[in-house]
Protein backbone atom coordinates (compact mmCIF):
# COMPACT_ATOMS: atom_id res chain seq x y z
CA UNK A 1 0.00 0.00 0.00
CA UNK A 2 1.33 3.60 -1.20
CA UNK A 3 2.75 5.59 2.21
CA UNK A 4 0.50 8.76 1.07
CA UNK A 5 -2.71 6.04 1.43
CA UNK A 6 -1.85 4.65 4.30
CA UNK A 7 -1.48 7.91 6.34
CA UNK A 8 -4.83 8.92 4.73
CA UNK A 9 -5.99 6.45 6.68
CA UNK A 10 -4.46 5.98 9.59
CA UNK A 11 -5.84 10.10 9.53
CA UNK A 12 -8.82 9.31 9.04
CA UNK A 13 -9.42 6.68 11.55
CA UNK A 14 -7.81 9.07 14.74
CA UNK A 15 -10.16 11.67 13.05
CA UNK A 16 -13.02 9.83 13.44
CA UNK A 17 -12.89 8.94 17.58
CA UNK A 18 -15.33 6.30 18.71
CA UNK A 19 -18.17 5.87 16.47
CA UNK A 20 -21.46 4.56 17.67
CA UNK A 21 -23.50 2.95 15.35
CA UNK A 22 -23.72 0.02 17.29
CA UNK A 23 -23.79 -1.33 20.73
CA UNK A 24 -19.99 -2.60 21.80
CA UNK A 25 -20.44 -6.21 22.44
CA UNK A 26 -19.16 -7.62 25.69
CA UNK A 27 -15.64 -8.65 24.01
CA UNK A 28 -15.42 -5.05 23.32
CA UNK A 29 -15.72 -3.75 26.19
CA UNK A 30 -12.28 -2.85 28.62
CA UNK A 31 -13.23 -2.60 32.22
CA UNK A 32 -11.43 -3.28 35.50
CA UNK A 33 -14.34 -4.88 36.56
CA UNK A 34 -13.14 -8.27 39.00
CA UNK A 35 -13.81 -11.97 37.79
CA UNK A 36 -15.42 -12.36 41.04
CA UNK A 37 -19.65 -11.04 41.43
CA UNK A 38 -18.39 -8.21 43.80
CA UNK A 39 -20.56 -5.38 43.53
CA UNK A 40 -19.45 -2.37 41.44
CA UNK A 41 -18.31 0.60 43.40
CA UNK A 42 -20.77 3.60 44.44
CA UNK A 43 -20.06 6.35 41.93
CA UNK A 44 -21.05 10.21 42.97
CA UNK A 45 -25.10 11.17 43.05
CA UNK A 46 -26.67 13.68 40.89
CA UNK A 47 -27.86 16.65 42.28
CA UNK A 48 -31.28 18.04 42.60
CA UNK A 49 -31.49 20.45 39.22
CA UNK A 50 -33.39 24.02 39.41
CA UNK A 51 -36.73 23.81 38.32
CA UNK A 52 -36.29 26.50 35.30
CA UNK A 53 -35.80 25.00 32.35
CA UNK A 54 -34.19 26.25 29.28
CA UNK A 55 -35.89 28.11 26.71
CA UNK A 56 -36.69 26.44 23.30
CA UNK A 57 -34.47 26.97 20.54
CA UNK A 58 -31.16 25.59 18.17
CA UNK A 59 -29.04 26.33 21.07
CA UNK A 60 -31.18 23.71 23.79
CA UNK A 61 -30.11 20.36 24.55
CA UNK A 62 -33.24 18.14 23.35
CA UNK A 63 -36.13 17.46 25.85
CA UNK A 64 -34.60 14.22 27.11
CA UNK A 65 -34.23 12.73 30.78
CA UNK A 66 -31.22 10.74 31.72
CA UNK A 67 -30.81 7.78 34.33
CA UNK A 68 -28.40 9.02 37.02
CA UNK A 69 -25.54 6.35 37.09
CA UNK A 70 -24.94 6.93 40.79
CA UNK A 71 -27.88 7.42 43.43
CA UNK A 72 -29.94 10.95 43.05
CA UNK A 73 -32.42 11.58 40.93
CA UNK A 74 -32.76 11.27 36.95
CA UNK A 75 -31.40 14.14 34.93
CA UNK A 76 -33.95 16.60 33.26
CA UNK A 77 -31.18 17.79 30.28
CA UNK A 78 -33.86 20.77 30.06
CA UNK A 79 -32.87 21.91 34.03
CA UNK A 80 -29.35 22.14 33.54
CA UNK A 81 -29.95 25.74 34.46
CA UNK A 82 -28.83 27.78 37.05
CA UNK A 83 -25.25 27.73 36.56
CA UNK A 84 -22.58 27.05 33.81
CA UNK A 85 -22.89 23.15 32.33
CA UNK A 86 -19.74 20.91 31.41
CA UNK A 87 -21.28 17.94 29.50
CA UNK A 88 -19.17 15.24 28.73
CA UNK A 89 -20.16 12.31 26.73
CA UNK A 90 -18.13 9.05 26.95
CA UNK A 91 -17.80 5.22 26.99
CA UNK A 92 -15.35 2.89 28.56
CA UNK A 93 -14.85 1.31 25.07
CA UNK A 94 -13.71 4.53 23.71
CA UNK A 95 -10.26 5.10 24.29
CA UNK A 96 -9.86 8.81 23.61
CA UNK A 97 -12.92 9.19 26.33
CA UNK A 98 -10.68 7.10 28.95
CA UNK A 99 -7.57 8.95 28.16
CA UNK A 100 -9.26 12.66 28.96
CA UNK A 101 -11.00 11.77 31.42
CA UNK A 102 -8.41 12.87 34.45
CA UNK A 103 -8.22 16.13 32.07
CA UNK A 104 -12.11 16.38 33.13
CA UNK A 105 -11.64 15.49 36.68
CA UNK A 106 -8.92 18.39 37.16
CA UNK A 107 -10.95 20.84 35.39
CA UNK A 108 -13.62 19.90 38.23
CA UNK A 109 -11.08 20.06 40.53
CA UNK A 110 -10.42 23.89 39.56
CA UNK A 111 -13.89 25.28 38.65
CA UNK A 112 -16.38 22.78 40.47
CA UNK A 113 -17.31 24.76 42.83
CA UNK A 114 -18.61 27.44 39.81
CA UNK A 115 -19.47 24.94 37.37
CA UNK A 116 -21.27 22.05 37.27
CA UNK A 117 -20.00 18.86 35.62
CA UNK A 118 -22.12 16.01 34.52
CA UNK A 119 -20.36 12.79 32.56
CA UNK A 120 -23.14 11.32 29.89
CA UNK A 121 -21.80 7.22 29.79
CA UNK A 122 -23.13 6.51 26.15
CA UNK A 123 -24.28 2.58 24.92
CA UNK A 124 -22.44 1.46 27.88
CA UNK A 125 -22.43 -1.71 30.84
CA UNK A 126 -23.38 0.91 33.71
CA UNK A 127 -21.28 -1.70 35.74
CA UNK A 128 -18.13 -1.19 33.79
CA UNK A 129 -18.44 2.59 33.54
CA UNK A 130 -18.67 2.86 37.84
CA UNK A 131 -16.07 0.39 38.04
CA UNK A 132 -13.62 2.73 35.48
CA UNK A 133 -14.65 5.94 37.04
CA UNK A 134 -13.43 4.29 40.60
CA UNK A 135 -10.47 3.25 39.67
CA UNK A 136 -9.93 6.68 38.48
CA UNK A 137 -11.03 8.52 41.23
CA UNK A 138 -13.86 10.27 39.59
CA UNK A 139 -16.18 12.34 41.74
CA UNK A 140 -18.34 14.77 39.76
CA UNK A 141 -22.26 13.00 38.88
CA UNK A 142 -22.69 11.04 35.72
CA UNK A 143 -25.84 9.85 34.02
CA UNK A 144 -26.56 7.07 31.17
CA UNK A 145 -27.49 7.01 27.82
CA UNK A 146 -27.83 3.34 27.06
CA UNK A 147 -29.18 3.78 23.62
CA UNK A 148 -27.00 6.81 22.56
CA UNK A 149 -30.49 9.20 22.29
CA UNK A 150 -28.41 12.29 23.02
CA UNK A 151 -25.82 11.86 21.04
CA UNK A 152 -28.15 11.23 17.93
CA UNK A 153 -29.95 14.20 18.67
CA UNK A 154 -26.81 15.99 18.55
CA UNK A 155 -25.90 15.05 15.33
CA UNK A 156 -22.80 13.62 15.98
CA UNK A 157 -21.92 10.02 15.03
CA UNK A 158 -19.07 9.17 17.95
CA UNK A 159 -17.44 10.24 21.05
CA UNK A 160 -15.99 11.94 22.93
CA UNK A 161 -18.33 14.56 22.94
CA UNK A 162 -17.91 17.98 25.37
CA UNK A 163 -20.59 20.65 25.26
CA UNK A 164 -20.37 23.65 27.75
CA UNK A 165 -23.69 25.24 28.54
CA UNK A 166 -23.85 28.57 30.13
CA UNK A 167 -26.39 29.27 33.01
CA UNK A 168 -29.65 29.42 31.40
CA UNK A 169 -28.68 25.60 29.52
CA UNK A 170 -27.99 27.02 26.34
CA UNK A 171 -25.02 25.85 24.55
CA UNK A 172 -22.00 27.89 23.95
CA UNK A 173 -19.47 25.61 22.77
CA UNK A 174 -18.81 22.15 21.92
CA UNK A 175 -16.01 19.98 21.27
CA UNK A 176 -16.24 16.69 19.19
CA UNK A 177 -12.71 14.06 19.52
CA UNK A 178 -10.34 13.99 22.28
CA UNK A 179 -9.69 17.17 24.33
CA UNK A 180 -6.59 18.87 25.78
CA UNK A 181 -5.80 21.02 28.39
CA UNK A 182 -6.01 24.01 26.44
CA UNK A 183 -9.21 23.11 24.65
CA UNK A 184 -11.82 22.08 27.73
CA UNK A 185 -10.35 25.42 29.48
CA UNK A 186 -11.51 27.71 26.51
CA UNK A 187 -14.97 26.02 26.92
CA UNK A 188 -15.06 26.65 30.62
CA UNK A 189 -13.47 30.44 30.20
CA UNK A 190 -16.29 30.95 27.35
CA UNK A 191 -19.08 29.86 30.01
CA UNK A 192 -18.02 31.39 32.81
CA UNK A 193 -17.36 34.68 30.55
CA UNK A 194 -20.79 34.69 29.61
CA UNK A 195 -21.78 34.91 33.56
CA UNK A 196 -21.52 38.58 33.65
CA UNK A 197 -23.67 39.16 30.85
Amino acid sequence: MPARLAGGLLAAALLAGCATTTEPTTTELTTTEPAAAEPAPAVPACEQLPENTTPAGVDALPPLTLACLGPGPDVVLERLTGRPTVINLWATWCGPCREEMPLLQEAYARHGDQVRFLGVDVQDDPDAARWFLDELGIDYPHAVDRDGRLLRELGVRGLPVTLALDAEGRIAGRSVGQLTGEELERLIGTVLSSEGR
